[in-house]
């Protein structure tokens, strides 16, 4: 049963602080945010009950530059949308599936441990009930969704939040592979971001210095992130849009470092291989204010071109979380890093 819950301007200010310091303790959030640490938690305890956050795991550059990323848009059989969309969402590879207005009816994000090629012939290819698709290989990634902010906090809340998510971000690349008890820790914490060493250790079956020792490997090596995702309709962002286009990659590499605060509305951008070379996602409060959002980036990325722009209808998948009809969370479907294990 959904939780209904009204979001005021604490639950805001506790969702900035977990979109810059995902794993922080409930008591170095209470000191930022000047909240008791017990209201803090109870609080957010609601907002995932009533599916409007999640603190998840994702694949960070590190992952990215070892595996295949794409974005695919699918033609469906009339009539047959949801429920392709509703099959794909059971693969742990299909990270978001989105319904577009547009000449495809699906955007899928997805990641494939077994190659791409296999992931388009053996996977979409078992569906009768897709048509067509059109892939677009990812090169890299110039702005992670995971820096969107809902930007609730002042400049000084931000600095001494950011400082203390610090020993999570910017280490040198993790050597080795991931195994399989990066796997089983990280299947654990895409369901439960802020889940403890205890409660990953006994999950995963190791001790607790192994799974914290496991566990900051693949974050401060970049292979995977954490962060605060939002079901944004429910908390005042009810339009994405997803935007195409080209321009000189050199233009992309100087903004790379400050697009998002010079378009807040940013929520992704990506470089492509394809027609077009570059990939944007924007959140906005009302379908008008695209046209303006649109005119910023092509203001700050000079040449810039846009070359084709979808509004999302309905997100079914959301970086491994299902989404309900009123999208908000429902279940996880944990991302897997390794490929499938041969079938016996």
């Amino acid at each position: 049963m959904q939780v209904s819950t009204d979001v005021n301007e604490t639950d805001l200010e506790l969702i900035n602080a977990l979109q810059l310091a995902p794993r922080a303790s409930w008591a170095e959030l209470a000191q930022v945010l000047d909240v008791d640490a017990t209201t803090l938690a109870r609080r957010w305890r609601r907002l995932e009950d009533a599916g409007l956050v999640r603190i998840t795991a994702f694949p960070r550059q590190e992952t990215l530059s070892r595996m295949n990323m794409a974005y695919l848009e699918l033609t469906c059989r009339n009539g047959r949308v949801i429920e392709v969309a509703t099959a794909l969402a059971e693969d742990p590879g299909t990270l978001s599936i989105q319904f577009t207005a547009g000449t495809y009816h699906l955007l899928l994000t997805v990641i494939a441990p077994q190659g791409l090629s296999d992931y388009l012939l053996t996977w979409i290819g078992g569906f009768a009930d897709i048509v067509g698709y059109r892939a677009h290989v990812v090169t890299g990634v110039l702005f992670e969704a995971h820096r969107w902010q809902v930007r609730a906090l002042s400049p000084d809340q931000r600095r001494r939040l950011t400082a203390l998510n610090a020993a999570d971000r910017g280490g040198p690349p993790a050597e080795g592979r991931v195994t399989e008890l990066d796997q089983r820790l990280l299947t654990h914490l895409c369901g439960s971001g802020r889940a403890g060493y205890h409660e990953l250790a006994e999950l995963a079956g190791v001790s607790a210095t192994t799974a914290a020792r496991r566990l900051n490997r693949l974050l401060r090596g970049g292979i995977i992130g954490l962060r605060c995702d939002i079901a944004r309709a429910d908390l005042g962002w009810p339009v994405a849009a997803v935007l195409w286009g080209s321009v000189d990659p050199r233009v992309l590499d100087r903004a790379r470092t400050d697009l998002g605060e010079r378009v807040p509305e940013l929520r992704l951008c990506s470089t492509i291989a394809g027609p077009e070379n570059t990939h944007f996602i924007v959140w906005l409060r009302a379908a008008p204010d695209l046209q303006r959002v649109e005119q910023r980036l092509v203001e700050e990325l000079p040449g810039l071109h846009i070359a084709d722009r979808r509004v999302v209808l309905r997100t079914v998948k959301f970086m491994g979380n299902v989404m309900g009809p009123d999208e908000r969370y429902v279940r996880t479907v944990p991302l897997r890093l390794l490929p499938p294990a041969p079938a016996a």
